[in-house]
């Protein structure tokens, strides 16, 4: 501080008005009276500084700061600039709130920040309209007050964000929305609303599709099937010269039966038709069961069934729909895995998981094509896939019926070295 050169000139002056006075004072004995003298004027005259440094800083709108000598200029000069650059950052700051209000305002989908405790923050006009919500009364109100919807509320205590809640609007109740919450910092959270109206509405008109036209080709399939098993060249000789046609029509009719069976299993699956026929269900016994049906359906192909169990837990679920993802699963390993090929079904637990297993030696799958496994009528190999009865919608029902059954649906393959399909579904504590 002392190599400042205002505080050596404010040191030097002072200690040499000291001296001076001193000596003066000291030609009439009144040294010390003159010295102290001396010091309560510089005492005053720095509070007089201080007076007028405060009207500057907390009463006056002027923006150059007064003038002033020696070390008392400098500190008014400094906090001149220390407050110009302020308002520059100020300015700036201002200017990028600005922005990110107009784009915000601008955004369709409604954004909050709230706190961890459910304070609302902040929120825009699309959240605005979306909840129902008002800028000059609901800033500071807990968001679970004012949106009082049953399943928001348990979303929010559950804190398991890792899927978006889908709900009504309270401003609407025409409005569907999907609310996601994304934590961030350590006491903030980030709400996004998304008007998915339309969507839905959009989802219902192909489930009700999809469901329609399925249960209206059941009919003819039905009268098709029946008439192709009339036509048996071995009960008519005289249709022994279109035997080969007609097996091939029986065969296509089967699955087409087969493609409309998965389509109506997919669409009560999407409407969670079979939601409240969740039971437990003993696993042990269904694998059992299905694994005396692949062996049937191996039949020529001779593979090598094995079935390991290794927990005697049960699963809580739907019976229908968990044999239903299971046997595709082991019919697809039958149906894909060469000739005296080796399939193993495990069933196993861990500390928070229970575990189906389907691992097979077959040709395996290309590393490109696992992540669309699950997709409706993806097929890696369109024409190996229909020689070999399949409707290429046997992943995706498997993966619907996980998800309602909080489960997940994990894949690994290697070409040549065959595939490994794991169901991991989590304890229920």
């Amino acid at each position: 501080m002392w190599t400042n050169r205002y505080w050596q000139t404010e040191v030097w002056t002072l200690a040499f008005i000291i001296l001076v006075v001193g000596l003066i004072g000291s030609l009439f004995d009144r040294a010390a009276a003159s010295v102290a003298v001396v010091i309560f004027a510089y005492l005053f005259w720095n509070l007089v500084q201080l007076s007028r440094l405060y009207r500057w800083l907390v009463k006056s709108r002027a923006l150059y700061p007064p003038s002033a000598p020696g070390i008392w200029g400098e500190i008014f000069n400094h906090l001149y600039v220390l407050q110009r650059k302020h308002r520059k950052e100020l300015k700036k700051l201002k200017g990028i709130i600005s922005e990110f209000r107009a784009s915000t305002s601008a955004l369709k989908d409604g954004a909050l920040i709230i706190s961890n405790q459910g304070e609302i923050r902040w929120f825009n006009r699309a959240a605005e309209r979306l909840l129902g919500l008002k800028s000059s009364t609901d800033i500071g109100q807990r968001l679970f007050n004012l949106l009082r919807h049953p399943s928001f509320i348990e979303y929010e205590q559950t804190r398991d964000y890792n899927k978006p809640l889908i709900i009504n609007s309270p401003a609407d109740e025409r409005i569907i929305l999907n609310i996601r919450i994304t934590p961030y910092n350590d006491d903030q959270r980030l709400v996004i609303i998304r008007d998915i109206t339309e969507k839905q509405h959009l989802e219902r008109v192909r489930q009700d599709f999809v469901a329609n036209v399925s249960h209206e080709l059941r009919t003819p399939l039905t009268v098709i099937t029946g008439y192709l098993e009339m036509l048996d060249p071995e009960t008519n000789p005289q249709l022994e010269s279109v035997a080969k046609p007609l097996q091939m029509m029986r065969q296509q009719a089967l699955n087409m039966g087969h493609l409309v069976d998965d389509l109506l299993l997919l669409s009560k699956l999407d409407a969670k038709a079979e939601e409240n026929g969740k039971q437990e269900v003993d696993i042990n016994l269904m694998l059992d069961s299905i694994c005396a049906e692949a062996r049937s359906l191996s039949g020529e192909k001779e593979h090598q069934i094995l079935f390991h169990s290794h927990t005697n837990t049960n699963l809580y679920g739907s019976e229908k729909q968990l044999r239903s993802a299971f046997s595709n699963l082991i019919f697809n390993a039958v149906r894909y895995t060469q000739a005296k090929g080796r399939i193993d079904i495990f069933w196993k637990e861990d500390d928070s998981n229970l575990i189906l297993q389907v691992q097979d030696n077959g040709p395996g799958i290309a590393e490109e094509h696992i992540p669309r496994l699950t997709e409706r009528f993806y097929r890696v190999d369109s024409g190996r896939n229909r020689s070999q009865g399949g409707t290429g919608l046997g992943l995706a029902i498997v993966k619907h019926v996980l998800e309602g059954h909080n489960g997940k649906l994990k894949i690994q393959s290697e070409l040549g070295k065959g595939s490994t399909f794991s169901c991991v579904f989590v304890k229920v504590k």
